[in-house]
């Protein structure tokens, strides 16, 4: 815990304080700063070697023992405790502070090894009782220890007494062994914190003596310059350093000291003090508030206080209390104190009982914090403790059936439907077979049971609120194309469909406050290019419905009968799908059509399209004037739905163009919807859609157009500018806008292909002052941006120039991607004049508005940094300059002498600077590392540490994963600490990026050239962080790296290098014991080592590990058995036998095929006991038989 800004207290030795099981070692940096003004131990024996007239003791001499060597007849314990008494002598700030947290604790208890009372004095001066005082050789006994101990004697003992020389330390520690003995049991019972001591202090060794292996966790406060280095021996002495800077006489010490000491002292009131401050701004980025916030919820009083805060009423809108409220409940469950509560266990303690009660009470029960609690379940989806999901099934059973709480609809749904590990079904991919679906024998009831649909919640789109969006999911989804579907019982897999589908409705519907869409996830019924990327069951339902009802075109009334008047959008447009390819007449389609009103329906528009596709060529003149008068009748509904006439128009244009380009005869045979199409495409430049049966049609990406294409924009502009200039900005009388998103696209689609535009469009939109212009403006920008401007370049570049002293955040943002895109762009040409102004237009804007910039609060950019500095403009500004980096480069290659002074100027300023922008730029700096280490390796190296302190290890590998691109010397000088210190922080990250975490640990031990001592140490760091749980995963990794990087040859190296090494230290279970999932993923690895298959092996025998599931079949699935050397047969053959041996292994038809192919590298004579053992345990059926390589056995 940030106890101060300046020191870190680790919570395992606040733990030991609040459960009263600390005590205080004082050494004598207690005493040194006035009004004590006493001397250490080396002043100490330099006074009195002066005073003896002898030599004062060299700078690596024992001065314990320099001490004792000092004159019989000069009696340095008298002369010693004189000079402690002194003359004019008092406690100083560092003793009332030590005093003041010892007494905070419930039983004070003091070890001091000096010889002053002044802490005695202190606590007479703040009126605290320490209790009894104790002076060395009379100690108590060290497991019941309390009140105040002068270990050494005090300036009121005998001289006999004082503990001074080394022969007195001889005594207590060695051959009277009282201090030892003290010590021991001290250590044993008690965390220790030591005060005051610094390494070469002689007492720290004689009290190395009194450490056991059975001691307790010992601390030690020290300077940072006391530090210098030593971490790892105070390490390995069994002493955790705590660090404080020494500056203003070592005034953070006594700070964090009485910090310690209020937290300590904390209670209700004291809550209620400080913690609004923290609670009204939101989660804190200072790591002290953090910190307190953290210490506060981990008590009773201090939750219970955090809620009542965050709940009251007064003094906030409710907009911004709701805010604040979802961004700490958002904290909690990510926090590492209070994660465990949400995801793995209920409440063991009071203030986590309040915290939950607080998040049932103020949010599951609150109507207007529904949306959040959704987002608390996409959160927790696939990881709620048992606990909590029974608490919220309770709680909302209860608000909708005794509060009328409908709109908890959704939640209930979630809860009772889709929540892994307790309502959604388990996923069944690896368990089933593709061929069960259509096995005749299993009924659809008991198929439904089995694959039933669930949702899949998923963070919103930026900008749409936080409730998640919903999909269907399924258990099962290995889909196997079906080439004959009558081998099949259609019957049975129509049913199947029919009510797997209204059951994902359902379930959507329950969850959606709107209209189901479904023409986003399947946009045409029938087979389509639209349909590429669907390949899901569902999809494969509506194949199946779709080709069942053409197949039977008796019961094609009755399908769509009962599709229509279901709840599904998918059976409702396979209904009208249906009517389109059915027997029924032309009129009776189309009436069907208007009588529903479905003409413009949105979800259904492909499939109504087509049946007015197949009814064009026999429509009667009935049907004709009826559609011609339901498209006038429709108009006003039609601009109501759309909120724009011309959009509305091109509706009824649409269906009159599709219905005469599939008539039969031509367009003649219907002279008054010719008439009509010509009029509108006359009127409003509408002209024929492709793809109009399709709202959205995808050709790589989808696009929303505004309706006229890029040449007819172009040609309106250059002959008829008002006509755009009403489309873009409207007038007072009637034009209607075109829609702001496909109009600002279409600008910088035709400003990026014909520059020149940009200048007519710049002029036009700088007459208008609307809000409008703005945007306008940053498109052409943007435009400019990606085009090829050669001698546009310049008259741009002045334009910018101009802009530059009124730019808002748009324009800031489009004229930064506008400099990264040009100095990225592959055919564009710059100039160094063109360079030189590009680059003063940067530093320009960093100077005017890098102050200005605002981040933003949207978590779902907090594990993707790369893409928010990328869509930020301070990012796209860093990236601007890299690329300016790399394009000198290209041109100065074979005079290439580093970073010219400018580049080496921003990049200075990106680490120093400090605002909202930090990580952006860093993470520019960051994902470059590698490129401007190489160009100039003596600059980065100048800037790279501080930027390595400055953005934090979180934060970096946030950045750098999942593929961070480091050469040895980056490593060597700060990444591999960095690697260290990340494990830390590993929790924090998403499955994908700790992989490639593992994955870069793996690289670095391989390929950084690393010392044996320091590859040793990041192994180590691999089994023993987060208490082993990543050991496994690393092992995956190494599995992986084996599998898809590594040839033989690189697999040698590994194994000889490194890995031989580490699996023998993971067999031994050095670090931690060797986990079972460790094992299993070893196992994974075994087949992969090729000649060192054996070894491998020899380290699994005597402790194979419980393989299932996905595991078991992977190795069943093997495909390098070609790859096994001869001379590993056997070890290879013991592994799949030490496999098959395994209680209740099931049947899985591959393993026949893994013993035919052992039994063709190998030979029948190797293999045939592990047939036996198969059939013996059943894996394979009684009846296989091998083949053999030439049909003989």
């Amino acid at each position: 815990m940030w106890i101060t800004a300046d020191v870190n207290i680790p919570q395992q030795l606040l733990d030991a304080a609040a459960k009263d099981e600390v005590v205080f070692f004082v050494g004598a940096g207690a005493s040194f700063n006035p009004p004590a003004n006493l001397p250490s131990y080396n002043q100490l024996a330099a006074m009195l070697a002066d005073e003896a007239d002898e030599s004062r003791p060299c700078d690596d001499e024992q001065l314990d023992r320099f001490i004792g060597m000092l004159p019989d007849n000069f009696n340095v314990h008298k002369r010693t405790k004189d000079i402690m008494r002194g003359d004019d002598i008092h406690c100083n700030s560092t003793h009332e502070a030590i005093v003041r947290l010892a007494s905070s604790v419930k039983t004070p208890r003091i070890v001091t090894t000096n010889y002053d009372l002044l802490l005695e004095e202190a606590a007479q001066k703040q009126n605290c009782d320490l209790g009894r005082s104790y002076y060395g050789p009379a100690v108590p006994i060290g497991s019941d220890f309390s009140g105040l101990l002068y270990l050494h004697g005090s300036v009121d003992s005998p001289d006999r007494e004082i503990v001074l020389d080394d022969r007195d330390f001889a005594r207590a520690y060695l051959s009277e062994g009282w201090a030892t003995r003290f010590l021991l049991k001290l250590f044993e019972t008690y965390t220790v914190v030591f005060i005051g001591y610094s390494f070469g202090d002689v007492i720290m060794r004689y009290l190395a003596l009194g450490i056991s292996s059975h001691a307790r966790p010992r601390y030690i406060f020290l300077s940072e310059e006391d530090m210098d280095g030593r971490d790892n021996e105070w390490q390995h002495n069994g002493i955790t350093p705590i660090a404080y800077p020494s500056a203003n006489k070592h005034c953070a010490l006594v700070r964090a000291i009485n910090a310690w000491a209020d937290h300590m002292s904390l209670d209700y009131n004291a809550y209620e003090k400080r913690l609004p401050g923290i609670i009204e701004n939101g989660v804190p980025k200072d790591a002290v508030d953090l910190d307190y916030a953290s210490a506060a919820l981990s008590t009773a009083e201090g939750a219970q206080c955090f809620v009542d805060i965050i709940e009251r009423k007064e003094g906030q809108e409710e907009t911004v209390k709701s805010k604040i409220k979802r961004e700490w409940l958002s904290w909690l469950m990510s926090s590492d104190a209070l994660r465990e509560v949400f995801t793995e266990r209920g409440p063991k303690t009071q203030n986590e009982k309040i915290l939950l009660d607080w998040f049932l009470v103020d949010f599951v029960q609150k109507p207007e914090e529904r949306d959040f609690v959704l987002y608390v379940l996409c959160k927790l989806q696939s990881s709620m403790s048992d606990w909590l999901f029974e608490q919220l099934h309770e709680c909302v059973s209860y608000c909708i059936s005794h509060r009328d709480r409908r709109d908890l609809i959704p939640v209930f749904t979630v809860l009772m439907t889709s929540m892994q590990g307790h309502s959604a079904p388990s996923v069944l991919d690896e368990f089933i077979e593709p061929s069960l679906l259509y096995n005749s024998d299993i009924s659809p009831q008991i198929l439904s049971l089995i694959i039933r649909p669930y949702l899949k919640l998923t963070a919103p789109f930026r900008g749409n609120g936080i409730r998640p969006r919903a999909e269907i999911a399924w258990p099962y989804d290995r889909i196997e194309k079906i080439d004959n579907h009558l081998s099949f019982d259609m019957k049975k897999m129509a049913l199947l469909a029919e009510s797997s589908l209204q059951r994902a409705s359902a379930l959507l519907q329950a969850y959606q406050d709107e209209n189901e869409y479904s023409c986003l996830s399947r946009p045409s019924i029938e087979p389509s290019d639209q349909n590429l990327y669907v390949s899901d069951l569902q999809s494969m339902f509506v194949d199946i419905l779709r080709d069942y009802a053409h197949g039977h075109k008796d019961q094609q009334d009755s399908l769509i009968y009962r599709w229509w008047n279901s709840e599904s959008a998918l059976l409702k447009r396979l209904a009208i799908n249906t009517i389109a390819f059915s027997d029924w007449d032309a009129n009776r389609k189309i009436t069907w059509i208007l009588e529903h009103d479905y003409l413009f329906d949105l979800d259904a528009h492909h499939e109504v399209y087509m049946v007015l596709k197949e009814v064009a060529p026999s429509m009667g003149e009935n049907s004709k004037k009826n559609i011609l008068e339901y498209l006038r009748n429709k108009l006003d509904s039609l601009k109501e739905t759309y909120s724009d006439e011309r959009t509305a128009l091109y509706e009824q244009f649409d269906v009159l163009q599709w219905l005469l380009k599939h008539m039969n005869g031509g367009m003649g045979n219907w002279p008054e919807a010719q008439k009509w199409k010509n009029e509108l495409a006359r009127k409003y430049n509408f002209l024929p859609r492709e793809h109009a049966d399709f709202h959205i049609y995808s050709e790589g990406v989808c696009s929303v157009t505004t309706g006229i294409t890029d040449e007819q924009f172009i040609d309106i502009l250059e002959n008829c500018p008002s006509v755009i200039e009403e489309k873009m900005f409207g007038n007072q009388d009637k034009t209607v806008k075109f829609d702001s998103l496909s109009i600002n696209n279409q600008i910088s689609e035709v400003v990026s292909r014909n520059p020149r535009v940009g200048f007519t469009l710049w002029e036009l939109v700088n007459r208008h002052k609307e809000s409008d212009a703005v945007q306008y403006s940053c498109s052409i920008i943007r435009g400019w941006g990606e085009a090829s401007l050669d001698d546009e370049q310049i008259l741009v570049l002045d334009l910018l120039k101009k802009l530059l002293p009124k730019m808002g955040q748009d324009e800031v943002s489009a004229v930064s991607f506008f400099l990264n895109r040009q100095i990225d762009g592959e055919k564009i040409t710059i100039t160094a004049k063109t360079l030189q102004i590009m680059s003063d237009i940067a530093l320009q804007i960093w100077e005017r508005y890098s102050s200005t910039f605002s981040a933003s609060k949207d978590q779902q950019w907090q594990n993707d940094p790369v893409t928010y500095s990328l869509n930020c403009w301070p990012g796209k500004l860093a990236y601007f300059w890299m690329g300016r980096i790399r394009w000198r480069y290209r041109q100065e290659a074979d005079s290439w002498n580093g970073l010219d002074d400018l580049e080496k100027k921003m990049v200075r300023r990106f680490v120093d600077d400090e605002g909202d922008f930090s990580p952006l730029v860093w993470t520019a700096l960051l994902t470059n590392i590698n490129m401007l280490h190489s160009l100039d390796r003596e600059n980065t190296e100048s800037w790279l540490p501080d930027l390595m302190k400055k953005a934090g290890t979180k934060f970096i590998w946030n950045v750098m994963l999942p593929n961070p691109n480091l050469n040895i010397r980056l490593i060597d000088i700060v990444f591999y600490k960095s690697c260290l210190d990340e494990f830390k922080y590993l929790s924090h990250l998403d499955d994908y990026k700790k992989q490639g975490f593992l994955l870069q640990v793996f690289w670095i031990v391989t390929y950084g050239g690393l010392e044996d001592k320091r590859r040793a140490k990041l192994l180590s760091k691999v089994v023993t962080a987060g208490n082993g749980i990543y050991a496994p995963l690393f092992m995956d990794r190494i599995v992986w790296a084996f599998k898809f990087r590594l040839d033989s040859k690189g697999k040698n190296m590994v194994w000889d290098l490194w890995l031989h090494r580490f699996i023998e230290d993971r067999h031994a279970g050095k670090g931690r014991n060797w986990s079972e999932k460790e094992r299993i993923a070893f196992a994974e690895l075994i087949p992969l080592l090729d000649e060192h298959l054996k070894e491998g092996m020899k380290y699994l025998s005597d402790n194979f590990p419980r393989i299932m599931g996905r595991d078991f079949i992977n190795l069943i699935m093997l495909k390098n058995i070609d790859d096994i050397p001869q001379e590993c047969a056997e070890a290879f053959i013991e592994f799949y036998t030490c496999l098959f041996k395994q209680p209740d292994i099931p049947y899985v038809w591959r393993v026949e095929e893994l013993l035919q192919n052992l039994i063709d590298k190998f030979g029948i004579g190797k293999v045939s006991p592990l047939v036996s053992l198969a059939r013996q345990k059943r894996i394979i059926s009684d009846t296989w038989s091998p083949s053999f390589k030439g049909g003989a056995a």
